[in-house]
């Protein structure tokens, strides 16, 4: 079992300490996924996932799902998903497929997406390196990755392209600064990554949120105070991972 924690453990006269730390980036890693992703059709009876190593030496890879608990271990994750292998070998400079299947233990809403996380643990050899190091204290550090994994009924799965039409943008002043309301009115999450506002020769940028299927979200800008003759850009991950703009016109 593993979890996010230093521990401490006492090997063969020698301590190592294990640390388990948590990167959004998978490019710290020497174990990638490959796409930064995971779209899970309803009628699909599994998903690949696929790992690159691009270090020399092989690792362990651990692997398990939840349902938004970002502390969760092998032991805790819940979710209604079984990945297969849930723990293997990488060679170096090598390759593995992993498989991930919809297990029907909870019945999950058809008008919406819903949403899981995967997680997978980096774990070096322990006799890494050549014998003098061996035979020194170590620091072995294990990465922890987590990817959003999107579970997207059939009757909906047409209509993923249509989403920058389900999003109404809107705006509202406060005593803060002018805020910017997002509204997404389809069935898909909106995976912003932030929101940027040109008015004159200016722009103004804020990092965004993701946005549950017909939920909102508001963005504030503390500096501006008016936005007449200004333009709204909100910047989409689109299913690829690939960065999508869309400007929109303000609905005051």
């Amino acid at each position: 079992m593993f979890n996010n924690y230093s521990l401490i453990t006492k090997m063969s006269g020698m301590f190592i300490l294990l640390m388990s730390c948590l990167f959004s980036q998978m490019a710290f890693s020497s174990v990638t996924m490959i796409g930064n992703r995971i779209i899970y059709p309803s009628d699909s009876a599994s998903v690949d996932v696929e790992f690159r190593n691009k270090d020399i030496i092989p690792y362990a890879v651990q692997t398990w799902l939840d349902d938004g608990d970002d502390e969760s271990t092998p032991a805790t994750g819940k979710a209604p998903f079984i990945a297969s292998p849930t723990l293997f070998r990488i060679s170096g400079n090598g390759g593995q497929v992993l498989r991930i299947a919809f297990n029907g233990a909870r019945n999950l809403p058809q008008d919406r997406e819903s949403i899981f996380y995967f997680n997978f643990l980096q774990i070096p050899p322990i006799n890494a390196g050549d014998e003098s190091t061996q035979k020194k204290n170590k620091m072995l550090i294990m990465l922890k990755n987590r990817v959003k994994v999107f579970y997207r009924p059939s009757s909906i799965s047409l209509d993923s392209k249509l989403l920058f039409e389900k999003i109404n943008v809107t705006s509202s002043k406060g005593s803060n600064g002018t805020s910017i309301n997002i509204e997404n009115n389809s069935p898909f999450y909106a995976s912003l990554i932030d929101v940027q506002v040109k008015q004159g020769g200016q722009l103004f940028k804020q990092k965004a949120d993701m946005i549950a299927p017909f939920s909102k979200g508001s963005i504030v800008f503390k500096k501006i105070q008016d936005l007449k003759s200004a333009t709204v850009i909100v910047d989409y991950l689109n299913d690829q991972g690939a960065r999508m703009s869309h400007e929109y016109e303000i609905n005051h």
